[in-house]
């Protein structure tokens, strides 16, 4: 009787069919040789004279890829003829002395912008000179510098006028550069006038003892105060005490007040 299912495959026919397969496939794997052995068979097995002329092409062509590189890696001047160099050189000269004679402009301008501004600062430094020796003169600024302090003392009250101008002439005759009395600054109008009850300094009064600070050159103020009949000896002779200490660095501080112009004016 047999069964409504299909019959199961027999494991021993499946068996040997698939060692069949793998041994036909091994085979086929070792009968087809590769591309490249074939290629090698093929340049073996040709006649010895296809080597020579497969060499020679070969070689041909290694040469031809060798030259290429090296004629470009070569001085590109080599391939100038002798007019073309001559022509190149003449236009490097032509191109020299143009940039040489650029050259001799730019220093030449160099060298005047530097003679201006040389002169600029001349200027400068000779106005800035100017203006401080104006305002020393004036009596605008602070100074200090080398002279000499000459202090009066006057218990009898016996000066007069004509004692302190004839100070401050000798002083301005023997140089000095600055002069202050009793902490004011003296300059060109400054002015001295008495009365009873003493000495007036541009109207203020003043007191003893009397401090004249002097710069300029010490010997010479302190030569010019001490002279015979000059004024420390008209002081003295009206009983005041006159002493005269010269002195390297005397700082005079008081500044006089600048006064308008009402008539001058700069051209």
């Amino acid at each position: 009787m047999q069964s409504s299912q299909g019959t199961a495959p027999d494991p021993k026919v499946a068996n040997a069919e698939h060692s069949q397969s793998s041994s036909q496939a091994d085979e086929k794997k070792k009968t087809t040789p590769s591309i490249t052995r074939k290629l090698w068979k093929a340049f073996i097995s040709a006649p010895r004279g296809i080597h020579v002329v497969l060499l020679i092409i070969f070689f041909s062509l290694g040469f031809a890829l060798a030259s290429q590189v090296i004629s470009q890696r070569s001085d590109p001047l080599e391939s100038l003829t002798q007019e073309d160099l001559v022509v190149l050189l003449e236009e490097l000269t032509s191109k020299e002395e143009s940039l040489r004679a650029e050259r001799a402009q730019l220093l030449s301008k160099l060298s005047e912008l530097e003679n201006a501004a040389t002169q600029r600062q001349a200027a400068l430094d000779e106005a800035i000179k100017a203006r401080e020796l104006a305002e020393i003169n004036a009596a605008l600024v602070p100074v200090e510098g080398p002279g000499v302090i000459m202090t009066v003392v006057d218990s009898q009250k016996a000066l007069s006028t004509t004692n302190f101008v004839m100070a401050l002439g000798e002083l301005r005759n023997a140089g000095a550069e600055a002069v202050a009395l009793n902490g004011v600054r003296l300059t060109m109008r400054s002015s001295f006038t008495s009365d009873a009850n003493g000495v007036y300094l541009d109207g203020k009064p003043l007191a003893s003892p009397f401090r004249w600070e002097v710069i300029g050159e010490p010997d010479t103020i302190a030569t010019a105060l001490e002279i015979q009949a000059g004024s420390a000896a008209q002081m003295r002779a009206k009983g005041a005490d006159v002493t005269i200490r010269r002195e390297e660095a005397v700082t005079i501080r008081p500044v006089a007040q600048p006064i308008e112009p009402r008539w001058a004016k700069v051209q």
